[in-house]
């Protein structure tokens, strides 16, 4: 694995109710990139309790909004991304295409 530096900043906005993490890579000195992820809740299955009584089953989940990294580095940068989302206990990260559609990574 190529060794890059990962700072993380985090932001908490209230009207969307999302926490909103920045992260920034460097190698030695030199900037490589920087991505912007949204987390939140997402609600969009129905689930039953024990009383058989309809839930929504919301999960965290992770929204890639802005992943501007050198080529080189991008795929080391998405591991430590994932590996800090896993950490912080969401399994779910996706990026939308051109067409609107989400990918999962």
């Amino acid at each position: 694995m190529i060794d890059i530096n990962m700072k993380v900043q985090p932001s908490f906005y209230d009207e969307e109710c999302a926490i909103v993490f920045s992260f920034y890579f460097d190698k030695a000195t030199k900037k490589i990139g920087e991505a912007v992820v949204y987390t939140c809740k997402k609600s969009n299955e129905k689930g039953y309790n024990q009383d058989n009584i309809d839930t929504d089953i919301q999960e965290n989940i992770a929204y890639i909004k802005e992943f501007s990294i050198v080529d080189e580095y991008q795929a080391t940068s998405m591991k430590k991304i994932q590996h800090f989302l896993d950490v912080i206990g969401i399994k779910k990260c996706v990026r939308h295409n051109h067409l609107g559609n989400e990918i999962a990574f």
